[in-house]
């Protein structure tokens, strides 16, 4: 996702890999699909992009712009 995230890298990188395991999990409860159906397989790959944004989209809301905009 574009932007600055508020949690900076490595915060991103896991919630990245939770997003992964969520869409997987998702995916197979939801469609009855095996997320293990192979590593080259369209299904997995959209499972994980769809559960990764899916998780950043609800941490930026959770978190917000904790910044201070105040100008000179």
């Amino acid at each position: 996702m574009p932007g600055r995230d508020p949690g900076g890298v490595i915060i991103t990188m896991l919630i990245g890999i939770a997003g992964d395991l969520l869409g997987g999990w998702l995916g197979k409860v939801t469609f009855g699909v095996d997320s293990i159906d192979g590593f080259f397989d369209v299904s997995t790959w959209i499972a994980a992009i769809f559960g990764s944004v899916t998780l950043l989209v609800i941490y930026r809301l959770v978190t917000g712009n904790k910044r201070d905009h105040r100008h000179a």
